[in-house]
C-alpha cells in the first residue's frame, strides 16, 4: 500500500516537472516572437521615418519657395515703384539739365540709402550713355547700350525688366539690373531708368532660412532659364550651378504658379520646388538632393536603434529569467520531493533514534569505557541536531594544534564532510571554547568577524562549504573542560537554540530520557514547517513570474503607445522615460511592501513634490491613508503621472501661480469598497477641449475604465482642469490591457 502511494506521488511529481519545463519552453518561444516583433516594428518605423523626412523636406522647400517668391515679389514691386518715381521726377527735363542737376543726384542717393538691396540707380539716354548715377556726381563716362536690360527696352516698353547677372563696370561687383523704359513726349524711346541689385543681399537674406542640408536656392528667368541669383553663392559671384530647364519647363506647363518636380543636374538627382514671383516671368526654385534625408534619418535611427536594442535586451533578459525560473522551479520541485522523502525516512528512523537515546542514557549511567561513551554521545547528538558531521575533540592543553592532534570520536562522513571539517578553523574554535568555557554557535560562520576570514579562506576553492557550526564544551563535575563536541552542516541556520540545549544537556550528562518526547514532537513540527516553506516558496515563484509578465506587458504597452503619440524622438524619449520612471516609482513602493500594497499618498507625493513651493502651498493633498493593492497601484500611479505631466506642460503647474489640489476618500466596506479621487487645477492657463486624444486621455478613459472598472469624468473648465476618478479597491478586470 505504501509503495503504491509513493509511486503515485512520484508520477504526480514527474508530471508537474514536465509541465513546468513545457511552460519554460513556451515562455522562451513567446520571448523569441517578441524579439521578432520588435525588429519588425523597428524596420517599419525606419521606413516610415524615411518617408516622413522626405515628405517634410519637400514640404519645407515648397513652403520656403512660396515665402521667398512672395518676398521677391514685394521687393520688385517696391523697386518698380521707385523706378517709376524717378521717371516721374525727370519727366519733361532735358538730358543736359538732368546730367548737371545736383538735386536730382541727391534724390537718387537718398533712394539708394533707403533701399538696402539697391547698389546704385542709373539714368541712361536713348544712346545708352550714362547721364546721372547715385554712384558719383557728375556721372562718369559709361554706356549701357550692350546690356540686355537696355536692349530689351529699346525694342518695346516691356515694363519692369530683370536683366541677367553682370559684373559692374565701375563697382566690379556681381549684380543684376532691373530697368524701366523712359518715353519721350511723342512716345518714342528716350532712355532707361535702372537700378543694380546687390546679390549679397539675397545671399544674406536666404541664408537665414532653415533648409535641409544640400539645399540650393535659385532666382531664375523662365523664358531663357537664366539664373539671376543663387545660394550657395559661387566664388566668382556669377558661375551659378545650372538648372534643368527642360524639367522646369515641363513642370511649369502642368502648373504655371507652383509645383514640385524631380530633375538631374551634374549627375546628381535632386527634387525642386518652384514658385512664380507675382506675374513676372521669374521663379524661385529651391532644390535638395534626393539623399538629403539621409543625415537626419541616420541620427534618428541611431536613437530608435538604441531604444530597440534596450527593449530587445530587456525582453531577452526577462524571457531568459522567466524560462530560468520555470527550470529552477522544476528543479526545486524535484529537490523538495527528495527532501520530503528524506524527512519521511527520518521519521521512520525516529524509533531507532529513540532506542539510541535509551542506550546512550544507560551508557551515561553505567558505561565506564570513555571511548564508547563519547561515541554514544556524538551519535545521539548528531541524530538530535540533524548535523551532517559531528566530532569530539579532547582538551590536551594545546589549543593551537587541536585541529591536527585532537582525538576524534564518532565522526560522521557525509558527502566529503570530513574534508570540509578539516578545513574549518578548528584551532581557533577549540581555543575559544577551552579558554573561555563558552558555547559557539554560528548560523553562517563565513559572516562571523572573528572566525569568518579564516573559514572563507579555507573554503575559497570549494563549491560546497560548511556554514552552520556549533561547539559545546564538555565539562567535568569540578568544572574542568575535558573537550568539546563539534557539529557542522552545509545549510545556513541549521542549528537552533534547541539543538544547543540538547547537546549541552548531553555534555553535562543530563537526563536524556526527558528529551525524547520533545525530540519527536519538535521533529514533527520541523517537517510541518518545511512543508509550509515549500508551499510559500512555490507561491512566491508563481507570484514573481506573474509580476514579471505584467511588468513586461506594461513596458511593451508604454513603448507602443508613446511611439504612436510622439511626433519627434525628443518627445518620445521624454515621455517614455517619464512613464517608465513613474512605473518604477510605483514598483518601488510595491517592492517595499512585498508586492502587496502601495500607499496612495506616497504615489502622489513622488509625482507632485518636485512642483511644490517652499511654503508647501502650491500642492494640496487631502485624504485618509489608503493602501492600494498592487493590481490597482500601477494604473493609478501611471494616471497620476500623466495628469502631473499634463499640468506641468500645459496646466496649472506650467505657470508660477498655478495650484493643484488632490482630494480622495474611501466609501463602502469589503468587496464594495471604492476609492473616489478628485484632481483640480487652478491659476493656470485657460483650458479647452483638446483636438486629439493623447496617451494620458487614453490611459484615463481606456485603462482605468477597462482594467479597474473605474468611472472617469474629465471637465475641461476654462478656469482649470478637473478630473474625478471613482474606482473599486478590488481589481475585477484584466491586469495588463493594451494602452
Amino acid at each position: 500500500m505504501q509503495l503504491s502511494v509513493r509511486t503515485d506521488q512520484s508520477r504526480s511529481s514527474f508530471k508537474r516537472r514536465r509541465q513546468l519545463l513545457a511552460r519554460g519552453r513556451l515562455t522562451l518561444i513567446m520571448g523569441l516572437f517578441g524579439v521578432i516583433f520588435i525588429l519588425l516594428t523597428f524596420g517599419y518605423i525606419a521606413w516610415e521615418q524615411r518617408n516622413r523626412l522626405i515628405e517634410r523636406n519637400v514640404e519645407d522647400i515648397a513652403g520656403n519657395a512660396y515665402f521667398l517668391a512672395d518676398h521677391t515679389a514685394r521687393l520688385l514691386e517696391v523697386s518698380d515703384l521707385t523706378l517709376k518715381q524717378v521717371a516721374t521726377l525727370i519727366e519733361g527735363d532735358d538730358w543736359s539739365l538732368i546730367e548737371g542737376s545736383r538735386p536730382h543726384w541727391q534724390h537718387l542717393v537718398t533712394i539708394r540709402e533707403t533701399l538696402p538691396y539697391f547698389e546704385n540707380l542709373w539714368l541712361n539716354d536713348s544712346t545708352g550713355r550714362l547721364r546721372l548715377t547715385s554712384l558719383a556726381f557728375p556721372a562718369p563716362s559709361s554706356s549701357a547700350a550692350d546690356r540686355d536690360a537696355f536692349r530689351a527696352q529699346v525694342r518695346a516698353d516691356v515694363g519692369l525688366f530683370i536683366g541677367e547677372p553682370i559684373i559692374g563696370r565701375m563697382t566690379k561687383r556681381p549684380t543684376f539690373i532691373i530697368s524701366r523704359r523712359l518715353n519721350g513726349l511723342t512716345g518714342s524711346f528716350d532712355g532707361i531708368v535702372s537700378a543694380t541689385v546687390a546679390l549679397s543681399y539675397f545671399e544674406s537674406y536666404w541664408s537665414k532660412l532653415r533648409l535641409p542640408k544640400g539645399s540650393r536656392v535659385t532666382l531664375v528667368r523662365a523664358d531663357d532659364g537664366k539664373v539671376i541669383a543663387q545660394l550657395p553663392r559661387p566664388q566668382d559671384g556669377l558661375s551659378f550651378a545650372p538648372i534643368d530647364k527642360s524639367a522646369l519647363d515641363q513642370a511649369i506647363k502642368k502648373n504655371l504658379v507652383a509645383g514640385v518636380y524631380p530633375f538631374t543636374v551634374n549627375g546628381e538627382d535632386r527634387t525642386g520646388a518652384y514658385r512664380r514671383v507675382d506675374e513676372l516671368p521669374l521663379y524661385i526654385n529651391i532644390s535638395i538632393p534626393d539623399n538629403a534625408y539621409w543625415g537626419p534619418w541616420t541620427v534618428q535611427m541611431r536613437l530608435y536603434g538604441a531604444f530597440a536594442l534596450i527593449a530587445l535586451l530587456a525582453l531577452a533578459a526577462l524571457t531568459a529569467l522567466a524560462s530560468q525560473q520555470f527550470r529552477e522551479q522544476a528543479a526545486n520541485e524535484a529537490f523538495l520531493q527528495k527532501e520530503v522523502a528524506l524527512r519521511t525516512s527520518e521519521l521512520q528512523a525516529e524509533t531507532a533514534a529513540l532506542e539510541v537515546l535509551n542506550r546512550t542514557g544507560r551508557a551515561l549511567a553505567a558505561e565506564l569505557d570513555v571511548d564508547r561513551l563519547i561515541e554514544s554521545v556524538v551519535e545521539a547528538a548528531v541524530l538530535l541536531t540533524g548535523a551532517q558531521a559531528g566530532a569530539y575533540f579532547s582538551n590536551r592543553g594545546d589549543a593551537d594544534n587541536a585541529g591536527a592532534r585532537a582525538e576524534e570520536y564518532g565522526l560522521y562522513n557525509s558527502g566529503g564532510a570530513r574534508t570540509a571539517f578539516a578545513k574549518l578553523p578548528i584551532g581557533a574554535i577549540c581555543a575559544a571554547v577551552f579558554e573561555q568555557d563558552r558555547v559557539l554557535r554560528f548560523d553562517d560562520i563565513a559572516e562571523d568577524p572573528e572566525f569568518g576570514a579564516s573559514s572563507e579562506e579555507n573554503h575559497a576553492q570549494d563549491r560546497a562549504r560548511i556554514r552552520s557550526v556549533m561547539a559545546i564544551p564538555v565539562s567535568s563535575r569540578n568544572g574542568q573542560i575535558q573537550g568539546l563536541l563539534l557539529f557542522a552542516h552545509e545549510r545556513a541556520g541549521a542549528f537552533a537554540e534547541r539543538a544547543e540545549r540538547l547537546v549541552t544537556g548531553l555534555a553535562a550528562q543530563a537526563a536524556i530520557a526527558l528529551e525524547n518526547g520533545r525530540l519527536y514532537s519538535e521533529a514533527q513540527h520541523e517537517i510541518t514547517e518545511r512543508r509550509q516553506a515549500q508551499s510559500q516558496q512555490s507561491f512566491l515563484i508563481r507570484e514573481l513570474h506573474h509580476r514579471v509578465k505584467n511588468t513586461l506587458a506594461t513596458v511593451q504597452a508604454v513603448v507602443g503607445a508613446t511611439a504612436r503619440s510622439a511626433s519627434s524622438i525628443d518627445e518620445f524619449y521624454k515621455a517614455f522615460v517619464g512613464r517608465i520612471v513613474s512605473l518604477a516609482n510605483t514598483h518601488s513602493l510595491l517592492t517595499e511592501a512585498l508586492w502587496q500594497m502601495a500607499p496612495l499618498r506616497e504615489i502622489l507625493e513622488k509625482e507632485l513634490k518636485p512642483y511644490n513651493d517652499v511654503r508647501g502651498e502650491r500642492i494640496t493633498l487631502d485624504g485618509p491613508a489608503v493602501e492600494l493593492p498592487s493590481e490597482i497601484a500601477v494604473p493609478i500611479g501611471m494616471a497620476i503621472h500623466e495628469l502631473t505631466t499634463n499640468a506641468a506642460k500645459y496646466g496649472a503647474l506650467s505657470v508660477r501661480n498655478g495650484k493643484v489640489a488632490v482630494t480622495w476618500d474611501v466609501h463602502g466596506e469589503g468587496d464594495e469598497k471604492r476609492l473616489t479621487m478628485a484632481w483640480e487645477e487652478r491659476g493656470g492657463p485657460s483650458v479647452s477641449q483638446p483636438d486629439r486624444q493623447g496617451f494620458g486621455s487614453r490611459l484615463l478613459h481606456r485603462v482605468l475604465t477597462t482594467q479597474l472598472n473605474a468611472k472617469v469624468e474629465v471637465d475641461y473648465d476654462p478656469g482649470g482642469l478637473r478630473v474625478a476618478i471613482d474606482a473599486p479597491l478590488k481589481a475585477t478586470a484584466n491586469l495588463s490591457p493594451p494602452i
